[in-house]
């Protein structure tokens, strides 16, 4: 998932090849499509009332599966690619773990509140996706006004989102103010500036 436009428009943090996202899409695939040959082991993984009842794991497990059809298979894992490549890129591994896991984490949790049973990884690719924004929103980023503006209603939409109960928004929510705090509080989350300048990122 990397080429020339990544290139320009995402800046390589220090050391990070994309080994972390490609990792999680390896492992998903796996065990989505163990969801679909193997009775029961979706729904053990899955969003259920069990977790009411002491199943504690069953707030991140639901975004080791999508047991939705081809077409939630298919989107989630060229999302996941297309964010997760991206993120790593900009923020590093650790911080990429932290963003997608903020995401599956508020994600489930709402899920739960509002008896939103299912599964996905959408919810974690989300807190990508925010973690992004918040970059790209940035005078870190360096970007002009077009991509901020869709970050910004990237954001805008998360905010609808989580108005209206959608257990979207509140990981998009999560990761756009997580990926404030690594821009605001970590040196080394690079700038576009230094893939022209051909640069490593400063480190503190």
């Amino acid at each position: 998932m990397e080429g020339p436009l990544v290139n320009l428009v995402f800046p390589r943090h220090p050391g990070a090849r994309p080994v972390l996202t490609w990792a999680v899409f390896g492992v998903t695939a796996v065990t989505t499509a163990a969801g679909y040959l193997v009775p029961g082991f979706a729904q053990a993984l899955a969003r259920t009332n069990a977790f009411h009842h002491g199943e504690w794991w069953r707030l991140i497990s639901p975004v080791l599966v999508n047991p939705e059809g081809w077409h939630q298979v298919v989107f989630n894992g060229v999302l996941l690619l297309l964010a997760g490549v991206a993120a790593e890129r900009t923020f590093g591994r650790a911080r990429w773990a932290a963003l997608y896991l903020a995401g599956g984490l508020a994600g489930n949790a709402v899920g739960y509140v509002t008896d939103h049973y299912s599964a996905g990884s959408s919810v974690a690719v989300a807190g990508l996706a925010g973690g992004l924004a918040a970059w790209a929103l940035s005078g870190r980023a360096g970007f002009a006004a077009p991509p901020r503006i869709a970050a910004g209603a990237l954001l805008a939409g998360g905010a609808a989102l989580a108005f209206l109960g959608d257990n979207h928004g509140a990981p998009l929510l999560a990761g756009a103010l997580l990926g404030t705090v690594f821009v605001r509080t970590m040196r080394d989350v690079p700038s576009r500036a230094d893939v022209s300048l051909r640069r490593s990122a400063r480190t503190p």
